[in-house]
Parts: structure tokens; C-alpha cells; sequence
């Protein structure tokens, strides 16, 4: 029979992970796995934060799916507009730099062939 260790986070890593899930407009499955937190656990101390927040226990706070499903609905026109541009912002970074990684495997290939040549 396998024992699990339950491994333990630092307070200030999970008010991190929340305030990142409620910072961002990624899922909660998207945050915990670049977190390497298991998904399970991130929903827990959002629950947690939630139930905290409200001034409710712990065990009788029911947390919403995901969070990125509810923030649409309350999301104003501006904010919504700044949230796009955001989005907009990066996407334009991330395609700038796979044009660079891009260009560098190009030259890359090349200089291989020559030297094989």
C-alpha cells in the first residue's frame, strides 16, 4: 500500500495563486496547471478566499464553477474593452516571438547544412 504525502503551500504562495485567478482572465484549470498546483486544490482556496471574504464559514461556502465564467457577466463595456486589449497586446507579443524563434531555426537549418555540406 502507497502512503501520499499531502505536500504543503506557504500562505503567500496561495493568496498568489488566487489573486492570479482573479487577476487574469485564464481558467482555473489553466492557472493551477502552470502553477503545478493540482486543479482540485486551487478550487479549494478560492472557496476558502470566497467563504473569507463573505464572512461565512468555511464549510458552507459554495464556490462558483470557475471564476472566468462569472466575471463575463458582471464585466462592464470598458473593462471588457481593456480586457481585449490586453489579450490583443500579448497574443501580438507571443506571435513576435515565435516569428523570432522562427527566423533563428531558419538560420539555424541553414548553418547545419552548410557544415554538413
Amino acid at each position: 500500500m502507497r502512503v501520499r504525502l499531502m505536500k504543503r503551500y506557504e500562505p503567500a504562495f496561495r493568496e498568489q495563486a488566487i489573486s492570479l485567478l482573479e487577476q487574469t482572465d485564464r481558467t482555473l484549470n489553466q492557472v493551477a496547471t502552470s502553477l503545478g498546483v493540482p486543479y482540485a486544490t486551487l478550487g479549494y482556496w478560492y472557496k476558502q478566499e470566497m467563504a473569507r471574504r463573505r464572512g461565512k464559514p468555511k464549510a458552507a461556502a459554495a464556490a462558483p464553477a470557475t471564476p472566468a465564467l462569472v466575471a463575463p457577466a458582471t464585466e462592464t463595456l470598458q473593462q471588457k474593452l481593456l480586457r481585449l486589449e490586453r489579450e490583443n497586446a500579448a497574443l501580438r507579443r507571443e506571435i513576435d516571438d515565435l516569428k523570432l524563434d522562427k527566423d533563428i531555426l531558419k538560420k539555424a537549418a541553414a548553418f547545419f547544412v552548410k557544415e554538413s555540406k
